[in-house]
């Protein structure tokens, strides 16, 4: 049923058409879905192996050192975009104090949709010349920007430094986020698990940070100092994040749209689309739950680092858990319970102390076990040689959905005397679309299995 052969791949990839669909679900599928469930678990779909080139190692120093490179990146890129709200409260009492914050917040919104706007450029880079240039071009990139924005006075001037540390994450958050896929096959959710765990410990970690510096520090000499430890930590991947697969030309522009010729792709790319909508609203707004839930000032002060706390956590779990049961298994867990988490802890208020600081820690883990898994299951129905291209096509389309959910839920927090309840259940909601979407196909075929083949093993029921 979904046996590719390709000259480039010789492993099982998906492609759905309607022919195949059709075929997929007559009495004799059964065993190719089996199949299939079972090539998932083992981490063979995708990319196994190309020829001249032989299996990825799964494991290994040379293995482990590209990983830990690319984690040291997403900590420095992540830890800095989501340490924005500390750096954010410093502009609203100096630089800025002249401007709302609602105009100031488009700094951060403009520097988060940049991340991950520009990646398809970057995506057809890394799969025809490799990740060195991408990683030493980005590298520079993002610590002349902060070394910019530390001699900023004027709005102009945060928003263009800020926006240029946003571009220059994308450069950088390409290669990082679609590296594992050369190294790993059976372990690779494991392995993307830990390079975005670099993403929730820079999420925990920077804010704290910030908020030290300002007090010892001007704010001159605390982004100057953020910028040399952005310097360190980034200076390993000049060395160690590199790609295993040969360069190849480009893929033509025109080559594109193939990606969206397979069933599967569409859906996941509509259904990403949907739910990055408010991926980022609970992150700006969880102060503004826990105030309107009378939490004391130090949980409000800290409520972004409880949720970066579930995410950091998040991501190695379900690598782990991927790798055992199946990739789309855990996504589709995972995308479905944290729109269930929106509708359980933060729509109603006032809330008690515990199960707020509990809906913020597990919108934490639900939102940064999604997050981590996108590539994972892009590489599960990508050829190996278009890994790069089809994550940087998808975060590109997902970039300025970021835009949408902020704004909206300001509107709605708003047209709700200050609590996140109307807000909320627009975040839940679009969670919830978004996950039906993403997994349709997957349950779509494993429905028809059932229908036409009863009764259906566990294994091949792996949605």
């Amino acid at each position: 049923m979904f046996a590719r052969n390709d000259e480039s791949q010789t492993t099982l990839a998906p492609s759905i058409d309607e022919a195949e669909t059709s075929k997929a679900f007559s009495h004799s599928s059964s065993p190719r879905i089996k199949i299939e469930e079972d090539a998932e678990k083992n981490g063979s779909i995708g990319i196994s192996s190309v020829p001249g080139i032989g299996p990825p190692p799964d494991g290994g120093l040379e293995a482990w050192l590209v990983i830990l490179s690319a984690a040291l990146v997403t900590l420095c890129l992540f830890g800095f975009v989501t340490g924005f709200g500390q750096m954010q409260s410093y502009y609203l009492s100096n630089q800025l104090k002249a401007y709302p914050k609602s105009t100031v917040a488009w700094i951060s919104t403009i520097q988060g949709a940049l991340v991950f706007t520009p990646a398809i450029m970057w995506g057809r880079i890394f799969d025809a010349y490799g990740a060195r240039p991408l990683v030493i071009s980005g590298s520079i990139l993002s610590v002349l920007a902060l070394v910019g924005i530390a001699f900023c006075k004027e709005f102009y001037q945060f928003f263009l430094g800020h926006a240029l540390f946003g571009f220059a994450a994308s450069i950088l958050w390409t290669p990082a986020s679609a590296i594992a896929g050369h190294w790993f096959s059976r372990h690779r959710s494991l392995a993307i698990g830990m390079i975005v765990m670099g993403t929730g410990l820079g999420s925990v970690v920077y804010p704290i940070l910030f908020v030290q510096l300002f007090k010892r520090f001007s704010f001159r000499d605390t982004v100057l100092i953020v910028a040399a430890i952005n310097v360190a930590l980034l200076t390993p991947s000049f060395f160690w994040l590199k790609t295993r697969l040969p360069t190849r030309q480009p893929v033509p522009l025109r080559n594109l749209a193939d990606p969206f010729k397979e069933t599967r792709f569409v859906f996941f790319a509509l259904g990403s689309m949907v739910f990055m909508i408010n991926w980022m609203s609970p992150m700006f707004d969880a102060p503004i739950v826990s105030a309107a839930n009378n939490l004391p000032q130090k949980i409000t002060d800290y409520a972004v680092a409880i949720l970066a706390s579930g995410s950091f956590l998040s991501r190695p779990v379900v690598g782990i858990l991927a790798d055992t049961f199946g990739v789309w298994t855990v996504f589709g867990t995972i995308s479905f319970a944290t729109s269930a988490c929106m509708f359980a802890f933060w729509v109603v208020s006032p809330m008690p102390t515990a199960a707020v600081i509990v809906g913020f820690f597990a919108y934490g883990f639900g939102s940064g076990g999604w997050i981590t898994l996108v590539a994972a299951v892009v590489a599960n129905i990508s050829p190996a040689h278009e890994i790069g291209l089809r994550v940087g096509l998808i975060w590109s389309i997902c970039g300025p959905m970021v835009l949408i959910g902020p704004v909206v839920c300001g509107v709605l927090i708003q047209a709700d005397h200050g609590k996140f309840g109307y807000a909320g259940i627009f975040c839940g909601v679009t969670f919830f679309i978004g996950s039906v979407i993403e997994v349709a196909p997957r349950l779509l075929q494993c429905g028809r299995a059932l229908v036409y083949h009863k009764p259906v093993s566990a294994e091949s029921s792996d949605a």
